[in-house]
């Protein structure tokens, strides 16, 4: 009888526990999971070239659906996207001479963002298709270490 009421009591626990995980949809404001600075790493689709460097989100003052990407694809510029639950749509806009659209999640856990976007500069017949994953320091230095024991 107390095995069971042992792990009936672990089982409780690890329930709290995993209710106590942040849902972006119980954040008061969802965009505060997001507004900080992440490391990125950018893959262009077509050649499979990964380009890393670091962006930072914050929250668009005039919109609180709104928020800003302000180092987007390592280029300096702002981009708005909105945020709807997990999700994020970069709708179509043209900032420093490209054409810019695209899509992504945010982790159930909160920990990264994956993107996918094109870039258009007018100057190909078609836009340049790009992955990107966002992941604070901390959880980039994981990846990174995990990739290398690979």
């Amino acid at each position: 009888m107390k095995n069971i009421k042992f792990w009936f009591a672990l089982l409780m626990f690890g329930a709290l526990l995993q209710s106590c995980v942040g849902d972006i949809e119980d954040l008061e404001d969802p965009r505060d999971a997001v507004a900080k600075e992440f490391r990125v790493v950018e893959t262009e689709v077509a050649t499979g070239a990964d380009r890393p460097y670091t962006d930072k989100i914050i929250k668009d003052a005039n919109d609180k659906t709104q928020i800003i990407f302000t180092n987007f694809h390592d280029e300096g510029v702002k981009v708005k996207a909105t945020l709807a639950g997990s999700s994020i749509t970069i709708g179509k806009q043209t900032i420093a001479g490209f054409t810019v659209k695209g899509s992504g999640i945010i982790s159930k856990d909160l920990s990264e963002i994956n993107l996918n976007y094109t870039i258009d500069d007018g100057t190909t017949a078609t836009a340049l298709a790009f992955k990107a994953n966002y992941a604070p320091p901390s959880v980039a230095k994981k990846i990174k270490t995990k990739k290398l024991i690979q």
